[in-house]
């Protein structure tokens, strides 16, 4: 890797420089500060730009490795030694067709860039030109000079934070850049934009969804906050990967058991919603999904059977003690403590997965074993209320039909009210020889 990296006045002068010459597309049209613009494309040499470390497709690591180590800048080569290893790693697969693709046929899509130099629109694609250069050997000359330079609008004025934000949000979807964001990114994503000011409106059309999405990725995004929270990894947000889809669920849970809208059948205050989440994160940490972990607060309560254990009264209040006893003797070291004993060179995603792994190996048997345990006691008792609910909607699906209507007295009628009539005939004489037989025994 060059060590040497133009600095922000020169990247500055000589983007100027290369405005005065000829441009190699003309009329670009393009939203910037609020209005309509027009821009030119020019062939940009890579040594005048940089990185903009905050791109949306490594914001979770670049968070995390800020969190416990420094601020990463573009300008320092050992900083963007890490801001490329995170780009390669977004997504290696799909790297490795367009960087195929790159040293065939060059670049096809243009960038956006400031009048700085920062990358708006482009960073991964600069990074596998850099990528081919560094690697090709000297018998590819095409290959390399098809890379050197980077095809992309210049601004007019030095994006502040807040417009490379919007930018980035609202263009970096070109076609070759069309990668599908990981999971936590699109939440933290909807965060940045929040904090920098940006209204939900304007939020969810620069992504390009609706106001309720956008307000539904934030409240995700608050009870992802607390679960790092809870485990020391305070924005450290590539530890949600892999776990979208039970963050998803126990929004759910908790918006609609904090309503109380009969989900339960008994009435939940604030402290047992904190230990529905609490208990819920220990869970999704050990990487718990699907059925297994839809059965800790799934809010399907139909008529009085139960869908999940916080649903029902006594299996949570079992099953929670349990948790908590089992829970207490499990012991773990600060991020902080395992990040200098394991530290070294290693980076830190992979530190702190290693830390959640040493967890889970303690924890899978609790896990396993009370999972196993209350799912029986929760299928019990669905099994046992089951009946009576489906007996009970019967009865009131009869009384809802109206005896005055013509078509209440055709034939067909009349042969399903016999049918429905040995039906219950049968189920009459069946509970009163049962009955009677326990009478006997006893």
């Amino acid at each position: 890797m060059n060590r040497d990296i133009m600095d922000e006045k020169m990247r500055t002068l000589k983007l100027e420089e290369l405005k005065k010459g000829k441009a190699e597309i003309s009329g670009i049209r393009l939203n910037y500060m609020g209005q309509d613009k027009i821009f030119n494309v020019y062939r940009i040499p890579l040594e005048y730009l940089v990185y903009n470390p905050y791109n949306g497709r490594i914001g979770t690591k670049v968070k995390t490795f800020e969190a416990r180590n420094h601020t990463l800048n573009s300008e320092n080569p050992d900083d963007v030694q890490i801001i490329e290893d995170y780009l390669w790693e977004s997504n290696t697969e799909r790297n490795k067709k367009t960087l195929a693709n790159l040293r065939l046929n060059g670049q096809r899509e243009y960038g956006i860039v400031s009048k700085n130099g920062v990358i708006i629109d482009g960073n991964r694609r600069v990074s596998l030109m850099k990528r081919i250069i560094r690697k090709s050997n000297s018998q590819e000359k095409t290959a390399i000079e098809r890379c050197r330079y980077f095809n992309a609008i210049i601004l007019d004025e030095r994006a502040d934070k807040k417009e490379i934000l919007k930018l980035e949000t609202t263009y970096q979807m070109g076609q070759d850049e069309k990668l599908d964001y990981n999971a936590p990114e699109k939440y933290l994503k909807c965060k940045e934009l929040q904090e920098e000011g940006f209204t939900i409106t304007e939020i969810a059309d620069m992504m390009g969804e609706t106001k309720s999405n956008i307000e539904k990725n934030l409240e995700i995004l608050e009870v992802m906050d607390e679960y790092l929270s809870k485990f020391d990894y305070t924005n450290m947000y590539s530890m949600l990967d892999k776990r979208e889809g039970q963050f998803v669920d126990l929004t759910s849970y908790k918006k609609q058991f904090t309503k109380n809208n009969n989900k339960a059948n008994w009435i939940v205050d604030d402290e047992d919603i904190s230990d529905l989440l609490n208990i819920s994160f220990d869970y999704i940490r050990a990487q718990y999904e699907g059925k297994d972990f839809r059965k800790i607060g799934n809010t399907a309560n139909t008529k009085g059977v139960p869908r999940s254990f916080f649903s029902d009264y006594n299996i949570w209040k079992k099953f929670k003690k349990e948790h908590y006893q089992d829970m207490h003797p499990i012991k773990e070291a600060s991020v902080d403590e395992y990040l200098k004993k394991e530290g070294g060179k290693k980076d830190i995603n992979v530190i702190l997965n290693d830390r959640d792994n040493t967890w889970m190996e303690q924890t899978k048997n609790i896990f396993k074993k009370n999972m196993r345990k209350y799912g029986r006691v929760l299928e019990d008792t669905q099994a046992a209320k089951t009946p009576a609910v489906l007996l009970k909607d019967i009865k009131e699906a009869l009384e809802l039909i109206d005896t005055d209507q013509a078509t209440f007295y055709d034939d067909e009628v009349y042969n399903l009210i016999c049918k429905v009539n040995t039906k219950t005939y049968e189920f009459k004489k069946l509970f009163k020889s049962v009955k009677k037989n326990e009478q006997i025994n006893n």
